[in-house]
């Protein structure tokens, strides 16, 4: 849903919300004694509804809901139901008062315990109206989300069909460089067999959660690729957990993380090495990484490739992870939590 279909839809909905207290007034009063004082008292109240409607709609749901935060939003309707009853007196009893010459309730109803449970069922109404919608505008916004990485994802998987140039002959040939280097230089070999095993990853690998063994094994294969492409003059610390259990996290995530470090970190200072750590704690994978990158450099934190990330995260954990990235001095940290599967 665009912003123009929710302001035309939203529009609507007000149209149809006070042809509805129109009626009930004209059904339940049969007659309208003064019509300008009428207008005015519904012209206040309607703009009383609008301004709370919108006060939970724009400000609490969005902060309270995605973060399921239930006990501030219970919190903040219980101050919506008061700010209402105690904004529509001000406004009926004292500013309209002093312009019409009468109270909209008598006297006696003007205690403030009767007069906030009368207005109760007003504000409870007009707030449960706001949730429904937010509710509905969060549903819609999740599902087109969802919608757009699943195109995405086939996109990205159409590109790599029509980039690949026959997959089983570059590999074939992969294996037989492999089996002429075995003889010559033991470790070209090793790193053709890596190459393979990658490239067959990265190609045949369509699951969305794959085996942590598999994933850590790709990774540090790419470590060790790249290490050969600087003749071994890149220096990185790296630890990885010892399991039995067969975890699984999501295909080609960390790797993102390790190339923007190789991408804009320093690679070649022994003394500040990337440092990559990697451990379980409780059936969570905590991912950490830092590397040092020269002050002229600077990370765009928002950018596309966290942006995506982001999105995949939150589709697949909802609110059940936890990634920061942040610089601190000349040195740019990643930290990301998330759940395992079994």
């Amino acid at each position: 849903m665009n912003k123009k279909q929710e302001i035309r839809y939203h529009i609507i909905f007000w149209i149809l919300f006070l042809l509805m207290e129109v009626f009930s007034d004209i059904v339940f009063k049969n007659a309208i004694e003064n019509p300008n004082e009428y207008l005015l008292h519904n012209l206040e109240f309607l703009v009383l509804q609008m301004g709370i409607f919108y006060f939970v709609y724009l400000k609490i749901a969005p902060v309270t809901i995605p973060a399921k935060k239930w006990t501030y939003l219970v919190s903040a309707l219980i101050l919506c139901i008061l700010l209402f009853a105690g904004l529509r007196y001000v406004l009926e009893e004292i500013v309209l008062y002093k312009i019409t010459g009468f109270h909209n309730y008598y006297p006696n109803s003007l205690r403030p315990l009767f007069y906030i449970f009368d207005n109760s069922y007003y504000a409870f109404r007009i707030i449960l109206l706001s949730l429904v919608f937010y509710f509905v505008k969060h549903q819609l916004k999740v599902n087109q989300q969802y919608n757009e990485l699943k195109l995405e994802k086939k996109q990205a998987e159409l590109q790599v069909l029509k980039s690949q140039l026959s997959p089983h002959f570059l590999f074939n040939t992969l294996n037989s460089f492999y089996a002429d280097a075995l003889d010559v230089n033991s470790k070209l070999s090793d790193d053709i067999l890596k190459l393979s095993e990658m490239l067959r990853y990265v190609t045949y690998q369509n699951e969305e959660f794959v085996l942590l063994k598999d994933e850590l094994n790709f990774l540090n294969n790419y470590i060790i690729l790249f290490k050969r492409r600087f003749e071994e003059g890149l220096f990185i610390k790296n630890s990885y957990p010892e399991f039995t259990k067969p975890y699984k996290v999501p295909t080609l995530l960390l790797i993102h993380f390790v190339e923007n470090a190789f991408k804009h970190g320093v690679l070649n200072d022994a003394k500040n090495p990337i440092q990559l750590h990697i451990e379980i704690v409780k059936e969570q994978l905590v991912f950490k990484i830092e590397n040092a990158f020269k002050p002229q450099d600077n990370y765009d934190e928002n950018g596309i490739g966290y942006k995506n990330i982001t999105q995949r995260l939150q589709l697949m954990f909802g609110k059940n992870y936890q990634l920061k990235h942040f610089q601190k001095e000349n040195k740019y940290f990643v930290e990301l939590q998330l759940p395992l599967k079994k």
